[in-house]
C-alpha cells in the first residue's frame, strides 16, 4: 500500500483516540501507587531463602554428613581388606 494514497486526517480535526479533558502526564499520587503494586508483586514471586529453619537445616545437614563419612569409612575399609 502506499502511504501517499492513503486518506489523511485533517490536520484541523482533534484526534478522536484522545479525549480532550485528559491530561497527558500521570500524577505523582499514581505513579507512586504503581510503583508499589509492582514492588509488592515482585516481591510475593520470590521464593524464600530457607524452607526449614536455621537450626532444623543444620541438623539435617550434619546427619548427612554423619552418613556420607560412615559410607566414605566402610568403602575405604572394604578396599584395603585382604582378599581371600
Amino acid at each position: 500500500m502506499n502511504t501517499l494514497l492513503a486518506p489523511q486526517r485533517p490536520s484541523g480535526l482533534p484526534d478522536t483516540l484522545r479525549l480532550p479533558s485528559r491530561d497527558t502526564r500521570t500524577s505523582l499520587l499514581d505513579r507512586l501507587a504503581l510503583h508499589l503494586g509492582l514492588w509488592l508483586l515482585l516481591w510475593s514471586t520470590r521464593t524464600p531463602r530457607l524452607a526449614d529453619d536455621r537450626r532444623r537445616h543444620a541438623q539435617a545437614y550434619r546427619h548427612q554428613e554423619s552418613t556420607a563419612q560412615r559410607e566414605r569409612a566402610y568403602l575405604r575399609e572394604a578396599a584395603l581388606a585382604p582378599r581371600p
